[in-house]
């Protein structure tokens, strides 16, 4: 009976070691997946960081860019007014 025993508690015994095993490897990638999971939480961060900045720079120009347009329209506008006012009488001459 002692044999049986101690054969039984010796497959218990590798059994234990080999679970042993497979939780030091799940402690590792638990670890590492950890680390990942920071890294690209810091990422996320700085690119979420970056897009907002980019955001607020492409709102000043798109600001600065409807002026430009406003007042090119306004001298476009303007220029139309004078060769339309030209060309219907006020620069026209009849006969020469």
């Amino acid at each position: 009976m002692d044999a049986r025993f101690n054969a039984k508690f010796d497959r218990a015994e590798e059994r234990f070691a080999q679970a042993e095993k497979r939780l030091d490897r799940l402690e590792r990638a638990v670890t590492q997946n950890n680390r990942l999971v920071t890294q690209l939480a810091r990422a996320g961060v700085s690119l979420r960081s970056d897009v907002r900045r980019a955001a607020a720079e492409s709102e000043k120009r798109f600001s600065h860019i409807e002026e430009n347009l406003a007042s090119v329209s306004e001298k476009l506008n303007a220029l139309i007014d004078i060769v339309d006012g030209h060309i219907r009488g006020n620069g026209h001459r009849h006969g020469a």
